[in-house]
């Protein structure tokens, strides 16, 4: 197994847990690259994976937004007009209906963000979202694992 492979399988189980420790149907992760390009790194099934590819390939959606402002952004339905919901990505992950999307930190850099998605429609509550934004705070300390044991390896 290659390091890479290695990455993707922690990346994706730990975000398969971590939808279930909130209740959420998945998440999925966006990290922004070197160039500060937004990419979509996993998800804990392929809805999360569209969601995520569906964002990088147009430029906008919750995760955009959020590590863009560096705050986490509610979508009660992706599948709702403008200003409220993001129809372009709604399209390309049509199961997909409510969307938090909260920004990963790591010092004071925002480094990507952490969606938690469910396939029906709801209000997400105040109490969620905060569950949401201490899951990414597991995230970030995940990724920065990773890359940890990366560097001792010798892979880039």
């Amino acid at each position: 197994m290659t390091d890479g492979d290695e990455f993707s399988r922690v990346v994706d189980r730990t975000l398969h847990a971590l939808a279930d420790a909130l209740g959420a149907d998945g998440a999925a992760l966006m990290l922004i690259d070197d160039r500060d390009r937004p990419r979509a790194v996993g998800g804990s099934d392929d809805d999360g994976r569209r969601l995520e590819l569906a964002q990088e390939q147009t430029g906008s959606g919750p995760s955009i937004e959020s590590f863009t402002r560096d705050t986490g952004v509610v979508v009660d339905d992706l599948h709702a007009a403008r200003p409220f919901g993001f129809p372009g990505v709604a399209e390309r992950a049509r199961r997909v209906r409510a969307v938090l999307s909260v920004p990963l930190r790591a010092g004071d850099r925002v480094i990507g963000s952490l969606d938690f998605y469910d396939r029906v429609s709801h209000e997400w509550q105040p109490v969620t979202v905060r569950a949401g934004e201490r899951l990414a705070e597991l995230m970030v300390m995940v990724l920065q694992g990773l890359a940890h044991k990366s560097s001792i390896s010798g892979q880039p």
